[in-house]
């Protein structure tokens, strides 16, 4: 058959010998296409399969998103494969043919698709952004642009303190192994385009690996088509999170500190202290929850605000505590002195001994007062301690 198209195309050259003529190259394609089925893959009637070489060029990652568990790539795609129908050893002066999107129909390709894709779709501004170039040895190259939304089960244990591997997962359609294999190049199969930025992550690697046992799937009937995969190992960073959320909590706990310098007689300065910080925690932790998934599982930053939370709530509590003890002290002195008044105390003496147990302002250090100073010295350092533990635990 390709001894008999060949033929043809030499036949076709000599009838037509215009060297000089611009479309000598046109009448070219149009006789190496006159009998070539490109309804079939190139060895299906040896009954073996085509090897397809694929590689990616990442030009950007658009978006990763932890809500919907996904992320954005454009990229070209180009494979490789060799096409005997195609070869045409030294029968021009050039060593391959390039083809537009209008020819490329013509030529028979890979029916290529992304298993966990979303959605995607191949860019055509202003053309169609796809090329193919036909080697005279029957080598085919086939790029194309395309942009792909594809899932990204992540795992928020550590967030914001974690880093994500999402995975590109490619199959044939169509084609069984018997008809059709896909694998990596062997030099660069994945590049990146050096100007990628990422908001919220760092792009630190990407490996790649065939998949083909389990079809990046766990459906039987996929297992049986060939399947490579690509990971993208990603790292959070946290100047924002420390900038928005980790920075303005601690502050805010250090806010309810404040009411342990204040008077235990200043009521409303220390409840509406208690009042605003314990509700401005709250406010925090809803609109950090309101930005990730709603999972089942505890995250870090869960376990920080929780901390956060837990900590001005007992510097709000402290105050009742140290309130109703002061109180309690008052009216046990106030009726011991009633007690000596009662025994015939004089009258000079009484009023000394009530001035000195009634009023708790005069140097003697009350239940109160104690806790709160112990409570300026206790409260920062297990503070301090549990943040010590909490990055030792989420960090490494």
């Amino acid at each position: 058959m390709v001894s008999f198209r060949l033929g043809l195309v030499i036949v076709y050259l000599h009838l037509h010998p215009r060297t000089a003529d611009p479309q000598t190259r046109s009448d070219f394609i149009g006789a190496l296409i006159i009998d070539y089925d490109n309804r079939i893959p190139p060895n299906f009637e040896k009954n073996n399969y085509t090897e397809v070489n694929v590689s990616l060029f990442i030009n950007n990652i658009d978006s990763i998103s932890e809500r919907s568990m996904d992320f954005t790539m454009n990229a070209f795609i180009q494979q490789e494969w060799f096409d005997f129908r195609l070869q045409f050893f030294d029968l021009i002066d050039a060593p391959y043919l390039e083809l537009d999107a209008k020819l490329i129909d013509d030529v028979w390709v890979p029916d290529l698709y992304f298993t966990n894709e979303k959605s995607a779709f191949s860019h055509d501004v202003t053309v169609a952004n796809k090329m193919m170039h036909l080697y005279s040895n029957g080598r085919v190259v086939y790029r194309q642009r395309v942009s792909v939304t594809a899932s990204c089960p992540m795992k928020l244990h550590k967030y914001p303190f974690d880093s994500q591997v999402c995975s590109l997962y490619i199959q044939s359609f169509a084609y069984t192994l018997g008809r059709l294999r896909f694998r990596w190049r062997s030099m660069d199969p994945v590049r990146t385009n050096t100007n990628i930025e990422l908001p919220q992550f760092k792009l630190t690697r990407h490996l790649v690996k065939d998949c083909t046992e389990n079809g990046g799937s766990s459906i039987a009937e996929l297992q049986n088509f060939t399947c490579i995969q690509m990971d993208v190992h990603l790292v959070r960073y946290l100047g924002f999170f420390m900038i928005q959320v980790y920075v303005p909590t601690t502050l805010i706990v250090l806010l309810s500190w404040v009411s342990f310098w204040l008077s235990i007689d200043d009521v409303p300065a220390r409840v509406s202290l208690g009042i605003l910080t314990v509700l401005t925690i709250t406010t925090q932790k809803t609109s950090s929850a309101a930005a990730v998934p709603q999972v089942s599982y505890v995250k870090a930053l869960d376990v920080w605000m929780a901390i956060c939370l837990l900590f001005v709530f007992v510097a709000f509590l402290e105050y009742p505590c140290v309130y109703v003890l002061k109180n309690r002290e008052v009216h046990i002195r106030q009726k011991k002195s009633g007690r000596l008044r009662a025994a015939g105390v004089t009258a000079s003496a009484n009023s000394k001994k009530i001035e000195d147990n009634g009023n708790s302002h005069n140097g003697s250090m009350t239940t109160g007062r104690f806790i709160d100073d112990i409570s300026k010295l206790i409260f920062p350092a297990i503070f301090l301690t549990i943040i010590i533990i909490y990055w030792v635990v989420y960090t490494i």
